[in-house]
């Protein structure tokens, strides 16, 4: 059953700031050397304006409290400067999956880029997820290795005539 659910930016419901940034290290820090929850939840903690780099975005419902997070970065490793901003660290609470909710949170930083001026917003992925993406009118454009892992770099137009300065 699909539940009706909010998303805001995460600076106007810090309460679930905790929950998701420990979602978020156990997802990324096999990726990021010396990524843990408290790294997480500092960085989550600068994000404090709305319709600005960076910003998070958290889907929620009342009863159920956080479903779901992501990101919008411009700041990225000297390596991967060429593509950005990112739409990153996107997690859904696993016995939320399937309803729409990561759909809803990737539709909303692309209406937030595309707001801000940003033409084209990048994300990067494992292989086996770019066709989910792809679905969602992401278009691959490169290839990013991390030590071990390699990733699919994925950009999608927001529609703005302009990309920003």
């Amino acid at each position: 059953m699909r539940r009706a659910f909010t998303i805001d930016y995460a600076c106007d419901v810090p309460q679930w700031l905790p929950t998701l940034a420990a979602a978020q290290a156990a997802a990324f820090a096999p990726l990021i050397a010396g990524l843990d929850t408290n790294a997480v939840l500092a960085r989550l903690r600068t994000h404090q304006q709305h319709r600005a780099l960076p910003t998070t975005l958290i889907a929620h419902h009342e009863a159920l409290s956080w479903l779901g997070g992501v990101s919008l970065l411009d700041n990225s490793p000297e390596d991967t400067r060429p593509w950005a901003p990112w739409l990153t660290s996107l997690v859904v609470r696993d016995e939320q999956r399937g309803q729409g909710i990561g759909s809803a949170l990737i539709r909303r930083g692309v209406e937030e880029a595309r707001a801000l001026g940003v033409a084209y917003l990048y994300l990067y992925c494992a292989a086996d997820l770019a066709g989910y993406y792809a679905a969602r009118g992401w278009h691959t454009c490169g290839d990013y290795t991390r030590g071990a892992w390699r990733a699919v770099v994925m950009r999608i137009d927001t529609g703005t005539a302009e990309p920003r300065a």
